[in-house]
């Protein structure tokens, strides 16, 4: 009979997601050990008419992908700003632009190993602006086999004299003015986590009789023939990392970090370090989240965007049961970037929703979001079906359990999702971008975010063993 009752079930359906089936069923195998002889007594019918031995269960599925409310999320981070962040980023990748403004104060260069007099053509060897590059980024490089043009950073730098020093609480912003001159230019990284940029010996002189806060510009140039950068961000330690030894190749802790300029001297045989009193990166350009769900969704984390998404449930019986619902989302790894993220689904409210460009406190999203489920080390460029299990978030809109209307919102793992939150740095650390398809009519039905619903009608699973 329990054969019987299992094949009314559609092939590959998950037991182990349906807890409420099981009381029935215990109730049917009790009802049949007391019948088969769990006393003294020989078995018998007697009492068989009393209790159903059959049960009529019928999971109906449901799909729902009309999306009523979207919103693609900012969010900002009050005790970090732009140019506190630890990782600087220099290029361009799928609509996001950023170059690296330093400032460096030559008021104060004389020390009592390098006084004024040791500061001339003669006694200056070279004079080279250093950058870091974080390991993940140095890694990506071309290689045997390896045809992922998101994996190829041929870069060509130049630095350019800014005509002032640049003011860190204006970025993300526009460039700033610059001279014409190019202090250098094609040069070409090479295997190296360094990034050294000779500078004229002549002109950085100017800057230390002078005695001013100097401010420069890394940007991407061009080498011989007019060959520009491949596209894509890459990153470099700033004067704020707090992570050197988990990001940074070879890290040895008497390292500089931060992008500074060396000079390295005859009379002494050593190296003077001048460090920036800020840097920050650029990001005159930063891709514009849809605004429209059809246009699809943007998860982004460093500079954070989260998609918030309540679909029509109109469609949902009130007196329903729900065995199972899942958010199902199609990733297009063609267009999204970046370091492996973790990514969680929580509820918030709709009244969070707000309007276009706003921008909601992560402190304010830490206290309104409840979390359902997630998933970690997702690669945005080899991930394209995600399936989220939000069951008891879709069963708590059916039992009507808050006010008002709640929405999905996905997010990466931060600090407040301890279950997700398996990376060592912040969602603020690596630029990485998911871009999901949306609903438009031109998307295959199979790549549309979705909620794929399995429900009972409680009505039916009340008239069972009556």
């Amino acid at each position: 009979m329990l054969g019987a009752w299992i094949k009314k079930f559609p092939a590959g359906y998950d037991f182990l997601q349906s807890p409420p089936v099981f009381p029935v069923v215990l109730i049917v195998l009790a009802s049949a050990l007391m019948l088969s002889g769990c006393t003294s007594d020989n078995p018998s019918q007697v009492g068989t008419g009393l209790v159903n031995s059959q049960i009529d269960v019928v999971l109906e599925p449901l799909i729902l992908e009309d999306i009523e409310i979207f919103k693609d999320k900012n969010i900002s981070e009050a005790d970090l700003i732009l140019h506190e962040q630890e990782v600087l980023y220099l290029g361009t990748q799928q609509g996001n632009s950023s170059s690296i403004l330093l400032n460096y104060d030559f008021g104060n260069i004389y020390t009592l190993g390098f006084p004024e007099s040791v500061w001339t053509s003669e006694n200056i060897i070279s004079v080279k602006l250093r950058f870091l590059m974080l390991e993940y980024y140095g890694n990506l490089r071309p290689g045997e086999g390896d045809t992922n043009p998101d994996k190829v950073l041929a870069k060509f730098y130049q630095v350019q004299e800014l005509d002032n020093e640049f003011d860190p609480a204006a970025y993300p912003g526009p460039v700033p003015p610059h001279g014409l001159i190019n202090l250098n230019t094609n040069y070409q990284l090479d295997d190296s986590e360094y990034l050294e940029i000779p500078i004229s010996e002549p002109h950085f002189l100017q800057w230390v009789e002078a005695g001013i806060t100097q401010g420069l510009m890394l940007s991407e140039g061009e080498g011989s023939s007019g060959v520009e950068s491949v596209q894509g961000l890459s990153g470099f330690a700033s004067r704020e990392m707090l992570h050197p030894s988990s990001s940074l190749i070879d890290y040895q802790e008497d390292t500089k970090v931060a992008p500074v300029i060396l000079v390295k001297f005859a009379h002494t045989d050593s190296t003077y370090i001048l460090e920036p009193w800020a840097d920050t990166s650029t990001f005159h350009e930063i891709s514009e989240a849809p605004t429209d769900v059809s246009d699809g969704m943007m998860m982004r984390t460093c500079l954070r965007t989260y998609p918030m998404l309540r679909f029509d449930f109109s469609s949902l019986p009130a007196n329903a049961f729900i065995n199972r619902a899942v958010l199902a989302v199609s990733n297009d790894t063609t267009r999204s970037f970046g370091n492996l993220q973790s990514m969680v689904i929580s509820e918030i409210s709709t009244d969070y929703i707000g309007v276009a460009g706003d921008t909601m406190p992560l402190l304010d999203l830490e206290g309104a979001v409840y979390q359902i489920s997630g998933m970690v080390n997702l690669d945005p460029i080899l991930n394209q079906d995600l399936e989220f299990n939000v069951t008891t978030a879709v069963q708590r809109v059916v039992n009507e359990v808050y006010e008002g209307e709640r929405a999905f919102i996905m997010t990466a793992g931060e600090d407040f999702f301890p279950s997700y939150d398996a990376d060592a740095v912040d969602p603020d650390f690596f630029f990485t971008q998911f871009s999901f398809f949306g609903n438009a009519d031109s998307v295959p039905d199979s790549l549309r975010p979705k909620l794929n619903i399995t429900y009972t009608q409680m009505d039916v699973i009340e008239g069972q063993g009556k």
